[in-house]
């Protein structure tokens, strides 16, 4: 009984297991059905998704030869294109480059990747799988740098179709070269071009086109510049040569940009404008304010400088004028004219003043009467203060007992009308006073504002009217036109082979249907056809023999930047190297060259160039390395590369900026001496090719040209080194404009003291201070872009001569204002107690200046007032000298003046410091010119 229990139990264990079991089953089976009712399961269920083997297996990728290209030896292969720009992420004016971050995307079929499937859809497979089949070697033209973007893995996509179809895309960011014209800045529009081309493949291996014409450009909505209008982006296609290589297609991205004038009308010319109107400002102070109409001249000269610098700071040091540079320096001219003019109007008001005092000497004092004079006022008086003190006083003098060599001031008070005061001064010499306006200061309220603004109207209507020009898409529409015809038609061979594939080339599948495809057979693998397996590429061809001789040759695409800080250049070019190694020799019936891609060159032996002196280089890798390795059947082999190097430049700056830079690329074997390897250029001077476009923005390039030398290391032996040289001439307007011109008007604003009235002590000693300050940051600014040399360059030259002619201007007021101290000392000496008598000496006009203050004229004089204590609107100021020695020295008893207004040392200085300078400059320009 307890066993048949037992049994009964775990027979109704069992039954409860199977009861569940059926019950996952059933959860599990509707779950399926819930999934199959999703998009995804709507397909046919495709076998080869549940390939259990490797993709290797599945698309046979082991089984050919993809060093090749798809139709290996037979009709180019066409590739189309198509292009998403993400984003123009920066453009450069002073790289003269710009950034691009796009999507790129090649289409071609490669029947070796074709797979069984039964619905005909697609595989997509991430990057990995790149590195192992053939893709197109396409390359950006003219780019400094570029990369596949990798986060978070590879921005790469590569889609299959099982008849062989391939989509291969990829993320990229590019800065190509951009050749930028600034005679139109800021008003005007840049075309750049990016360039894609393959690296290895000429015109009849590979066929590049753009797979749906002007519709294969695509871009981003949100794609915005802060500086530029984004006009037109347009495809375009042509033919490229190289002498060495052959015929490629190259096609073009195009773009326009069209720049924003408001910023720099808010930034630029706005405050010119504005510094402009304020010196006009000083035609409307009055014209004895020396201190500040002085300090007003010097501050918008300055400012517009700062403008100057700020604007070119920003931009290539080109060697032609920009438009802004037009507008900044036409401001700058009037600023400093408008300084020019008070210059002008004192100096006319000084002279004024002594023909008058001259004239005044003439006529005697009338006994009881005072002797009339001229008052110079300075900017601590108004205009209505300066015409009050017009009159005369009738108090009674105070004799000069009371006050021993004091000067004597009367007020006098007066109710009198204007007119009854003039019909007073009737048959005397009254005060009078020099009219406050002068005529150049009239005629400078209109003229200046006039001549501004016609030049302003000129200056609008021109960059308008270029601005509407340019704003015209003709031209670059037929430009495109023609180019797209140049592609049309091509070569003779080209146009050929496309009119007789033309229909083929519509239907995608053109070439496989020509000819029997060789790289389908595993006996063309490039390891058996060039017999690598059977040969040591450790040693180099004829190991144990002579040197093998290799001959190069070079293009050099673009210079990309010199750097004088650094002392050295960043060149891009194309390196070839040809020689002879009959260890890859292979059996042909049409004697054709072999294009493999960058993967053969690691397991064959190559040349170990490198550039000697270079601090950095690079072998350019977007999209794939640039790399190309040509086999001829005899075994000949070409090898090409693409490089950006960064070499040292031993640049000689005793003449700069007026200097000539001579700058050599070395290229040597590291590991060969000239016992193994006899390096040579392959064709003399015509192995050098430079591109058409090359151009440097500070720089003239006046010749390339070869050279060949031996070079000793005395641990290892001769080795053969080749030199590409080139000559830079450096633009010399960029620095005219920038650094000669600035300091030479700081030279001759620093002269415009020599004409201001030396007893205006306010005025002259900041006008000398800060033109020595402003050529110091002239000098600092020059040398903050220039190597720490130990020997002087020939712009310090100009500059420190420069800068002493604007210190000597400060210590000859220095020395001006001391020597008039002295005399005015030795003056008051001699000054005797004034009187007021028929027999007492003539009075002697004195001059007053803002350089006196309120204690000064205090110390020097008293003031008087009526008897009834009302104040005196009127003031006449009489010195009178009574010393016995000045009566011995003069007849008469004459008074000695208290100063001369002009001294002789600003006499001379005025011929002396432009003469000198103008014989500096002359010498200067003959020895470095």
């Amino acid at each position: 009984m307890p066993y048949f229990a037992k049994l009964l139990l775990l027979i109704f264990c069992l039954v409860l297991l199977v009861e569940s079991r059926k019950h996952r089953r059933r959860r599990w089976t509707s779950h399926l059905d819930v999934q199959r009712a999703s998009h995804i399961f709507k397909r046919n269920h495709d076998l080869t998704k549940a390939w259990k083997g490797k993709t290797e297996q599945l698309l046979r990728v082991n089984e050919h030869d993809f060093t090749m290209r798809p139709a290996f030896g037979g009709p180019a292969i066409p590739v189309g294109v198509d292009v998403q720009v993400e984003s123009l992420d920066s453009i450069s004016e002073v790289d003269m480059d710009f950034t691009m971050t796009l999507y790129l995307r090649h289409y071609w079929k490669d029947e070796r990747l074709s797979f069984p499937s039964t619905n005909n859809k697609s595989m997509t497979f991430d990057g990995r799988l790149v590195k192992k089949i053939w893709v197109p070697d396409v390359f950006f033209v003219h780019s400094k740098r570029s990369f596949i973007h990798d986060t978070t893995t590879d921005n790469i996509m590569l889609r299959v179709f099982p008849d062989g179809h391939v989509l291969y895309s990829m993320r990229i960011t590019v800065t190509a070269m951009c050749n930028m014209d600034f005679s139109h800045f800021p008003l005007d529009s840049q075309t750049c071009s990016l360039e894609l081309e393959s690296y290895a493949y000429t015109d009849e291996d590979l066929m590049l086109y753009w797979k749906n014409g002007n519709e294969s450009l695509k871009t981003d909505e949100k794609i915005s510049l802060s500086q530029f209008l984004i006009q037109k982006f347009h495809t375009t296609s042509r033919l490229a040569f190289y002498s060495s290589t052959g015929w490629y297609n190259r096609l073009y991205i195009n773009f326009t940009l069209r720049r924003h004038i408001f910023f720099f009308l808010l930034q630029t010319y706005f405050p010119a404008t504005l510094m402009v109107m304020l010196s006009w400002v000083s035609f409307w102070i009055d014209r004895r304010a020396v201190p500040a109409r002085v300090s007003l001249g010097i501050t918008t000269v300055l400012t517009m400088s700062t403008i100057i610098t700020g604007v070119n700071a920003s931009m290539p040091r080109v060697s032609y004028i920009k438009a802004v540079d037009i507008y900044l320096w036409v401001s700058f001219v009037f600023v400093f004219l408008s300084v020019l003019e008070y210059a002008a109007v004192n100096y006319l008001t000084t002279v004024q003043e002594r023909k008058e005092r001259k004239l005044r000497e003439r006529f005697p004092c009338s006994c009881g009467m005072p002797h009339s004079k001229t008052m110079m006022l300075d900017g601590n008086y108004s205009e209505s203060d300066a015409n009050s003190l017009a009159g005369y006083t009738r108090n009674q003098m105070v004799p000069e007992e009371e006050k021993p060599e004091k000067m004597v001031v009367h007020l006098a008070m007066s109710n009198e009308s204007n007119s009854s005061r003039k019909r007073g001064l009737k048959g005397h010499v009254g005060l009078r006073i020099i009219q406050n306006t002068h005529a150049i200061d009239k005629y400078s309220r209109l003229i200046f504002p006039g001549t501004y603004i016609f030049f302003n109207l000129i200056y609008c209507i021109f960059l308008l009217l270029w601005g509407w020009i340019l704003s015209t898409e003709c031209r670059t529409h037929r430009q495109g036109k023609e180019i797209h015809e140049v592609y049309k038609k091509g070569s003779r061979p080209q146009r050929q082979r496309r009119e007789a594939h033309g229909e083929v080339h519509k239907q995608g599948s053109p070439i496989l249907k020509r000819s029997p495809d060789i790289t389908k057979s595993p006996l063309t693998k490039s390891e058996q056809l060039l017999r690598i397996d059977d040969h040591d590429f450790s040693m180099r061809p004829g190991f144990g023999g002579p040197a093998i001789p290799v001959g190069v040759d070079v293009q050099v695409e673009s210079l990309d930047s010199i750097s004088e800080v650094d002392m050295d250049f960043t060149m891009t070019l194309y390196l070839r190297h040809y020689w002879k190694d009959e260890r890859l020799s292979f059996p042909s019936t049409n004697n054709q060259s072999m294009t493999f891609d960058g993967r053969l060159v690691k397991k064959i032996w190559v040349p170990d160039m490198f550039f000697v002196h270079s601090k950095r280089s690079f072998i350019h890798d977007t999209t794939t390395d640039n790399v190309m390795l040509r086999v001829q059947p005899d075994g000949k082999v070409l090898y090409s590369l693409r490089v950006t190097v960064t070499a040292m430049c031993n640049m000689d700056f005793s003449r700069f900026p007026l200097d000539t830079q001579t700058c050599s690329l070395e290229i040597e074997s590291y590991a060969y001496t000239e016992d193994d390897l006899m390096l040579y250029w392959k064709n003399g001077n015509d192995s050098l090719k430079t591109d058409e476009r090359i151009s440097l923005s500070q720089f003239l390039i006046q010749e390339f040209h070869t050279t060949t030398k031996l070079a000793f290391y005395s641990s290892t032996g001769w080795y053969n080194r080749l030199y590409i040289n080139f000559t830079l001439r450096r633009h010399i307007f960029f620095f005219l404009l920038q650094t000669y011109f600035p300091a030479t008007l700081m030279v001759m604003l620093s002269w415009v003291s020599f004409w201001i009235d030396r007893r205006a002590v306010p005025a002259r000693v900041p006008l000398g201070i800060t033109t020595v300050l402003t050529m110091s940051t002239i000098i600092t600014g020059v040398n903050a872009s220039m190597p720490r040399v130990s020997y002087i360059k020939a712009v310090d030259i100009y500059l420190w001569v420069s800068f002493v002619f604007v210190f000597l201007s400060v210590l000859e007021y220095a020395a001006v204002n001391y020597l008039t101290t002295v005399q005015e000392r030795k003056e008051r000496k001699l000054r005797d107690k004034p009187a007021c008598a028929c027999s007492l000496p003539q009075p002697r006009p004195m001059m007053v200046d803002g350089s006196y203050n309120d204690g000064d004229v205090n110390e020097l004089g008293h003031f008087m007032s009526h008897e009834d204590g009302d104040k005196q609107d009127r003031m006449m100021v009489q010195l009178a000298l009574g010393s016995e020695r000045g009566s011995a020295r003069r007849k008469n008893q004459r008074y000695v003046s208290m100063r001369i207004d002009t001294h002789a040392i600003d006499k001379y200085s005025r011929i002396i410091f432009p003469g000198a300078y103008i014989l500096f400059n002359l010498i200067y320009w003959s020895i470095f010119s």
